[in-house]
C-alpha cells in the first residue's frame, strides 16, 4: 500500500509545481516529467505476479509476440485479442524481451496521457484532480485490466477533446482506442450524454427513476442482446463467455456507492453558484454507471464499461461551480470518495491482486 502512496504524493507534488508555479519553461517541462515517471517506474518495476489478467492470458501473448520476428505473425495470433495491444507488444519487444519493460512503456503511456488532460485543464483550476482521479481510480486496475486502461485513457482524452471542441481529433481517440479494447465503442455514448446539459433540473429528477425502473426491468434480456450482437460480429466471440454469467458474478456495490454520491454531489452545491451544464453532465455520467452496474448479476462486462462514463466526470468536476470555493469543496469530496474506494477495495480484495505490491527487483 506505503508504495503507491508514497509513489502518488510524489507525482502530484511535481505536477502541482508545473501546473500552478511561475516556473521557466524548462524547469516546468522537468516537473512535468517527474509527474510522469515514478508511477511509470513504479509499475515497471512490479512482479508478474500482480494483475490477475496479466498471468491469465498476457504472459502468453507478450511470449508469442516477443518471440517472433513477423509482425504480421504476431498480428495473427490470439484472433479475439485487439491488434492495437499486439502491436504495442511487439513494438516494446524490439526494445527488449523483458515484460517489466513492457509494464513500464504501457503505464508512461496512461501516465502520461492523464497529466496531459490534467495540464491542459489547469485554467480551470483545481486540474490536480484528474491525477488524484487516476491514481486512486485507475491506476491499480490498470495493472491488470492492461489492454482496456489503454482504451479507457484514450477514452478520457477523447472526451477532453470534445470538451474543448476538437471534434476530429475527438473521433480519432476513439477509433485508436478501439484498437486496443472493443468496449471502446460504448464510449461513444458519451457523445450523446454531453448534449443532456440542456435538459432541466425538474426533468433530470422524474428521469432517473424512470431509467434505473426501465434498466431493472430489461437486465434479464442482457444475454439475448449480447448473443445477437456477437452472431452480427458486432463483437467477437471472445465475449460469448460474459453472455450469461448469472450466479458467478454480483453488482459492485462499492462502486454503486461511489457513483451515487457523485450524483448527489450535483445536489450539493449552491443553486445560485451551479454550473448548470456541468452538473447535468455529471448527474446524467454517474446515472449512467449505477444503470450499468445494475447488470451486475448478469455479466462482469457491466462493470467495465461503466468506467467509461465515469472518465468525464474528473474532467468537469473542476467548473461544477462559478464558484471556486464551491468548486474547492466539491473536488474535496470528490477526493474524499475516491479514497474510501480506493482503501475499500484495497483491504476487502487487495485492489485486483495488486495489493500488496510485490517487486523482486526492488526485493519487497
Amino acid at each position: 500500500m506505503f508504495p503507491y502512496l508514497i509513489t502518488f504524493a510524489l507525482s502530484m507534488t511535481a505536477y502541482w509545481f508545473a501546473a500552478t508555479k511561475p516556473l521557466k519553461k524548462r524547469l516546468r517541462m522537468v516537473c512535468l516529467v517527474l509527474s510522469i515517471l515514478p508511477p511509470a517506474i513504479l509499475a515497471g518495476l512490479r512482479d508478474e505476479v500482480l494483475g490477475i489478467d496479466w498471468r491469465g492470458y498476457g504472459i502468453d501473448i507478450w511470449n508469442v509476440v516477443t518471440h517472433t520476428n513477423s509482425i504480421g505473425y504476431a498480428l495473427e495470433q490470439y484472433p479475439s485479442i485487439e491488434p492495437g495491444y499486439k502491436l504495442l507488444c511487439y513494438v516494446v519487444g524490439l526494445i527488449s524481451s523483458d515484460c517489466h519493460v513492457f509494464f513500464f512503456v504501457h503505464q508512461l503511456i496512461l501516465v502520461s496521457i492523464a497529466v496531459v488532460i490534467a495540464y491542459n485543464k489547469r485554467r480551470y483550476g483545481h486540474s490536480e484532480i484528474i491525477l488524484v482521479f487516476y491514481f486512486l481510480y485507475m491506476f491499480n486496475s490498470s495493472i491488470n485490466i492492461i489492454r482496456q486502461s489503454l482504451a479507457l485513457m484514450l477514452c478520457m482524452l477523447m472526451y477532453a477533446l470534445w470538451d474543448s471542441q476538437h471534434r476530429k481529433r475527438s473521433y480519432a481517440c476513439l477509433g485508436l482506442a478501439g484498437l486496443f479494447h472493443t468496449s471502446a465503442a460504448f464510449a461513444s455514448f458519451t457523445y450523446v450524454l454531453s448534449f443532456c446539459k440542456k435538459i432541466p433540473r425538474k426533468s433530470q429528477v422524474i428521469i432517473a427513476p424512470l431509467v434505473l425502473i426501465a434498466i431493472y426491468n430489461t437486465v434479464g434480456s442482457f444475454t439475448e442482446i449480447l448473443t445477437k450482437l456477437i452472431r452480427l460480429n458486432v463483437f467477437s466471440w471472445h465475449y460469448i463467455g460474459y453472455a450469461d454469467q448469472v450466479g458467478s458474478v454480483y453488482i459492485h456495490k462499492t462502486d454503486v456507492v461511489f457513483q451515487v454520491g457523485v450524483l448527489f454531489l450535483t445536489y450539493l452545491i449552491p443553486s445560485k453558484n451551479k454550473n448548470e451544464p456541468v452538473c447535468a453532465q455529471i448527474f446524467f455520467f454517474a446515472l449512467t454507471a449505477i444503470a450499468l452496474n445494475m447488470f451486475g448479476n448478469v455479466t462482469d462486462v457491466a462493470f467495465r464499461v461503466a468506467h467509461y462514463f465515469i472518465l468525464p466526470i474528473a474532467i468537469l468536476i473542476p467548473r461544477i461551480s462559478y464558484s471556486s470555493r464551491d468548486n474547492q469543496k466539491a473536488c474535496m469530496f470528490f477526493t474524499f470518495l475516491l479514497l474510501v474506494r480506493f482503501f475499500y477495495f484495497a483491504y476487502s480484495n487487495g485492489l485486483e491482486n495488486s495489493v500488496p505490491y510485490k517487486s523482486a527487483l526492488l526485493g519487497i
